[in-house]
């Protein structure tokens, strides 16, 4: 147990100092995950945007590693993808040494002009900028970034997807430099509608063959937000997914829902994106809520902005149509030495930890300490809900302790046994309930770290640390 308490995180990735948002660039190369990250090295507060850089061999315990990219005369650095250029289409290496593209959004700090542009690195830290930027041109446009790269199957090239205002656009090129517009696809078609941000767009096996999935953040109109008093349309920026096929030019919605499809039901979940060059799907977010988190009560313990921990993805049928079913990677080997908890409560030894829970009806599991705070998941009937309105510091942000954002709520898919892994990290609770279908990741600051865990129903829970 950690004597004096604070809030960083023991595995969930943090900067080394300052601010940080979305997850960018991530690539998997020779056994290690690199993330680049939307970076502010001089305050803890969103400034003009820099790309940091970590590494890491496991997923849980991270090397950082020098700032990758600064702001230019072009502006600062937004959001984008890294690929690595196996087949040295670009002509920045070679198929020795396979050359990490960057393609990234300029931003304009004075007109808010956004355009694309690449640098490439040749040992992976170092990056240099080509000097044809940029290599989408935005014709004006404000709201037209975070373009993420993947391998175009039909074509056998590159394509991108990047948002441009209520849609995102897909671009097609054979050298990672010269780029031509294939298709758009509308966001709100099947689901919330407003400024995307931050799409992804990738294949998953199924059983019935290979589908395609398409993820985008959004910025909802203020109109929409909280409207119909759910889980779908609370808070300011989302993130939804949609499940259907991509023709090489763009992608079709095929898996039509009667409501969004999120891949995170908590506040704290934001822009994420998946790793290229790795074969199965993984996926980090940033854990944070842009409605609150420059007021965050992490300056003391030197950081604002943290990110999610990765998590596996596969996509699954059930009675409601295909849904993700997530799972966290790189906990494997901790889970080894999980050891089972009594019906009630357990004292708890360490304030980061995971757990393993079979969910055979109704329920709950409470995090508790000394001052009276606690956090409850609870498996109701209908709903799994995770409430955090008692969970510690509130009055620091007014967004923060608004009843919606307190009590998280999703309806319940499975009605019959299933599993539910949680972890909890210091600051952090990431749930992921209904065999991982039903994910919460959820900001909690207690002003001393939860030391009782209890456990109530139909609930038969594992316990493992987080070391």
């Amino acid at each position: 147990m950690q004597t004096k308490n604070t809030y960083r995180p023991a595995v969930h990735f943090t900067p080394p100092a300052n601010w940080m948002n979305d997850p960018n660039g991530m690539v998997y190369i020779n056994g290690e995950y690199h993330l680049f990250y939307q970076y502010y090295p001089s305050a803890p507060h969103w400034g003009p945007m820099h790309w940091g850089h970590g590494a890491t061999r496991d997923l849980l315990h991270w090397e950082h590693l020098p700032t990758a990219l600064y702001p230019d005369e072009l502006g600062c650095i937004f959001s984008g993808s890294c690929v690595l250029d196996k087949d040295n289409v670009s002509g920045f290496g070679s198929t020795d040494k396979p050359p990490l593209i960057a393609v990234y959004t300029s931003h304009h700090t004075e007109t808010h002009q956004e355009q694309q542009s690449i640098a490439y690195s040749l040992d992976y830290i170092h990056f240099e900028k080509y000097y044809g930027n940029p290599v989408i041109t935005g014709e004006g446009k404000t709201d037209f970034r975070d373009p993420k790269v993947f391998w175009n199957p039909v074509k056998k090239c590159y394509s991108l997807v990047l948002a441009a205002g209520e849609n995102v656009e897909f671009y097609s090129s054979p050298n990672l430099k010269d780029w031509e517009k294939t298709g758009e696809f509308q966001a709100g078609i099947h689901g919330l509608g407003g400024i995307c941000e931050c799409p992804d767009c990738f294949p998953l096996k199924t059983e019935e063959g290979e589908k395609w999935v398409l993820i985008i953040s959004m910025i909802l109109p203020p109109e929409e937000i909280g409207k119909h008093n759910n889980a779908y349309d609370r808070m300011s920026h989302i993130t939804q997914y949609y499940i259907g096929t991509f023709d090489g030019n763009t992608f079709t919605d095929t898996e039509e829902s009667g409501f969004p499809l999120l891949p995170d039901f908590g506040t704290d979940n934001y822009a994420a994106v998946t790793f290229q060059n790795l074969e199965e799907k993984v996926m980090i977010g940033w854990a944070d809520n842009w409605d609150y988190a420059a007021k965050a009560p992490t300056q003391n313990d030197g950081f604002r902005g943290k990110m999610t921990l990765a998590r596996e993805m596969k996509l699954v049928k059930t009675d409601r149509g295909y849904r993700i079913a997530f799972s966290f990677a790189g906990t494997k080997a901790l889970e080894a030495g999980a050891f089972p908890l009594t019906e009630g409560d357990n004292r708890l030894h360490t304030d980061s930890f995971g757990l393993k829970a079979a969910v055979n009806g109704t329920g709950s599991i409470t995090l508790a300490n000394d001052a009276g705070e606690s956090v409850e998941i609870a498996v109701t009937e209908d709903e799994i809900i995770v409430d955090r309105r008692r969970a510690g510091q509130t009055s620091f942000q007014e967004d923060y302790g608004k009843e919606s954002y307190g009590l998280n709520r999703a309806p319940r898919l499975l009605h019959h046994t299933s599993q539910m892994e949680l972890i909890f990290d210091r600051c952090v609770l990431e749930v992921l309930a209904d065999d991982g279908m039903t994910p919460f990741t959820i900001s909690l600051f207690p002003t001393q770290p939860y030391d009782n865990i209890s456990v109530a129903g139909d609930i038969r829970a594992m316990l493992y640390h987080l070391r």
